[in-house]
């Protein structure tokens, strides 16, 4: 894929949380599907206020989906919206998928290849539609992180990594080694590293970092995709 901007990744910590007071209006999401030629793909829909041009962003889930998390996913998707960019959380499962995760088969690996592919025909789609401005970011949670990078390897756009050094699940050092090659790559990377925290630390919506990376995050997206 050569136009998707993958303006904001965070591979290998979960993204910030908002508290529902961080942004303005609470923008509801409608559940539809976006193509892919696998399948029609589920998703839910925040649509930005207004008719001018904006961008989108497809948020993917860890591996454990969005049911677990899914007020605070909806919060993040409503804040994007409320700052001019059309969100999405990506159900990138298949019912086969679920099927086969609850039988506890791990499908990660034969898996990953064709959820790239739909993510980028996603993507695809969407900067075509009539009131979009051309741009696209991915947000990636945990092994959505790592998903988005194969979206988007064949043209490495700016990049956002937030990590906590204390994460238990994907060590810091992954998030540096992500950050060296796509500098090596030649893409634009800012990497945060939060001191002290876990993995999900933005969960916790009390924490100052969590604020920081929501912030960070939002500024990031709204300069690389370009929203008026």
């Amino acid at each position: 894929m050569k136009r998707i901007a993958q303006s904001l990744l965070t591979p290998l910590a979960l993204l910030a949380f908002m508290a529902p007071a961080a942004y303005g209006a609470d923008i509801q999401g409608t559940k539809i599907t976006l193509p892919s030629t696998e399948r029609q793909v589920h998703v839910t829909q925040f649509k930005a206020p207004g008719v001018a041009p904006r961008p989108s962003v497809l948020l993917l889930h860890g591996a454990g989906g969005f049911d677990r998390r899914l007020p605070d996913y909806n919060r993040y998707a409503s804040a994007l919206a409320d700052q001019g960019m059309d969100a999405y959380l990506v159900y990138y499962y298949s019912d086969t998928d679920d099927k086969m995760m609850s039988n506890g088969v791990d499908v990660f690996s034969s898996r990953y290849a064709a959820w790239a592919k739909s993510v980028d025909e996603m993507a695809e789609y969407l900067e075509k539609q009539k009131d979009s401005n051309g741009k696209v970011g991915l947000i990636g949670f945990s092994n959505g992180g790592i998903l988005a990078t194969g979206a988007a390897t064949l043209d490495y756009p700016p990049l956002l990594v937030l990590h906590g050094d204390a994460d238990q699940i994907i060590p810091v050092d992954a998030g540096r080694e992500l950050a060296a090659e796509a500098k090596q790559l030649g893409a634009p990377v800012d990497l945060v590293i939060y001191p002290g925290e876990s993995h999900g630390f933005g969960a916790d919506f009390a924490k100052k970092n969590a604020t920081d990376a929501l912030n960070r995050s939002t500024a990031f997206l709204r300069k690389e995709l370009q929203v008026k």
